[in-house]
């Protein structure tokens, strides 16, 4: 057992006990294993437009529910760590996609996992080596030591589903994943554009070719703020595996056993423990999901409901910058913006302009769809300017891409919405005082829905 959680929770062991502590029980890899959040736009409380849709899940296990009855006082510190483990486990959901992915794993068939959120996934605070996706990775590696599996961590510090489902494309199913983890719950807002952006982006991963399984993560900063709630919507709809960091923490911390310190050492990220506690929390999915797909026989897999979870407006979002091209959007001219310059390291292939607004000559494009989402470099300095949408003729919108909390970050958002059809757009950069003075903005892409 850890060190850390036998310290935390022997001391409430000690106490509860009331005996004394003498009477307590004190990206991208490939491998074959050899034997060993920023926002999208304001994050604003708004109501829930869910449509409803769900699916039976026949074979759903809810445990989390069932180990909070237990009776904690007479248990040992080891009983308690898997009773929290356990409480993680929200839903094991139909379990036909993990049977197939544990199938090939079992048959020592090669195959790719991916995880795709923001800090969390990417290893903020614990490195790239010590983070939950690695060490999930690890440990997959360890239990089948035979089987070839490639790691793929598309985890993006500071981004939201928004510009998740933009670049799902690119960063995750390029990579043709047998399984996909997707973390986004602290990152998200409540505003609709999310709860739309988090459903086409698990839809999509679920509608691939090769039908892979998808398990969701949901975790939780120190304020409270989780978008669990409506993410497990999207869950339940598709009969997906769900693991919950809530359940874990708010529990433990009600106890006394721990507190957000022994956790993190910020504000949102896992430190090391963290991490590691992390990653047996979805191996006791994997572990729970493998007993029960021994009872299972014969798998089919069902076809996706008609019905969405939230919206399709942003169904099979295409990102598009200088090397990703589509049919979907078409560049007539990039004007007096830079083609050649590398813009931001997670998104290096965009435009830049710097100089005055009245020395650059539009970029003009076309797309074809109901939606255009800009991809940009934000950061809070006043050198940062706004780019100016044209759309069909008509000034749409201005969007600033200088914030207060930017940090060089990649940040996407609606640059139009609006009837499905061919649009013709010019962008142009402005000062955001509108004076005609040197400014500096980077276009890292475009998302076509």
């Amino acid at each position: 057992m850890n060190a850390k959680i036998k310290i935390i929770v022997g001391a409430l062991v000690c106490a509860s006990l009331l005996t004394g502590c003498a009477g307590g029980n004190t990206g991208t890899n490939s491998g074959t294993n050899s034997g060993t959040e920023s926002s999208a736009s304001a994050s604003a409380a708004s109501s829930d437009n869910s449509t409803g849709a769900s699916s039976e899940t026949g074979n759903s296990s809810d445990t989390s529910s069932e180990v909070s009855s237990i009776d904690e006082s007479n248990l040992t510190e080891e009983q308690i760590y898997d009773n929290m483990v356990e409480r993680s486990l929200m839903d094991l959901g139909n379990l036909e996609r993990m049977s197939k992915f544990i199938e090939k794993l079992e048959n020592k068939q090669e195959v790719t996992i991916a995880f795709i959120g923001g800090s969390i996934t990417e290893g903020l605070t614990a490195g790239p080596e010590k983070c939950w996706a690695k060490l999930t990775y690890d440990r997959l590696c360890e239990k089948y030591p035979d089987t070839k599996i490639n790691y793929v961590n598309a985890g993006l510090s500071g981004t939201p589903s928004v510009l998740g489902n933009i670049r799902l494309q690119r960063d995750v199913l390029d990579h043709d994943p047998d399984m996909v983890f997707v973390e986004f719950a602290v990152n998200d807002g409540n505003d609709q554009i999310y709860k739309d952006s988090y459903d086409a982006m698990v839809r999509k991963i679920l509608s691939q070719e090769k039908q892979p399984a998808v398990a969701l993560y949901f975790t939780v900063i120190k304020s409270g703020h989780t978008c669990e709630e409506y993410m497990s919507q999207v869950g339940k709809a598709y009969g997906l595996p769900m693991v919950s960091l809530n359940n874990v923490l708010s529990h433990e911390f009600e106890t006394g056993r721990m507190k957000w310190e022994d956790y993190s050492d910020d504000e949102s990220h896992p430190n090391e423990w963290g991490h590691k506690m992390t990653a047996d929390l979805i191996m006791n999915m994997f572990d729970k999901a493998t007993e029960k797909i021994k009872t299972m026989g014969d798998v089919t897999i069902t076809p996706l409901p008609d019905t969405w979870v939230y919206s399709d407006r942003f169904a099979d979002m295409t990102f598009i910058d200088r090397t990703h091209s589509s049919d979907k959007l078409k560049i007539s001219s990039t004007g007096t913006f830079d083609t050649e310059r590398e813009t931001l390291t997670s998104f290096p292939d965009g435009w830049s302009y710097k100089g005055k607004p009245s020395g650059c000559e539009p970029m003009e494009l076309e797309f074809t769809g109901k939606n255009l989402m800009l991809v940009y470099k934000c950061n809070n300095s006043a050198v940062f300017g706004s780019l100016q949408f044209t759309v069909d003729g008509e000034v749409y919108t201005t969007i600033a891409t200088s914030a207060t909390d930017g940090w060089s970050n990649p940040v996407a958002t609606l640059a139009y919405s609006g009837a499905e059809g061919t649009h013709k757009v010019s962008i142009k950069p402005v000062t955001q005082s509108g004076d005609d003075k040197t400014t500096y903005v980077e276009i890292l892409g475009f998302g076509v829905a």
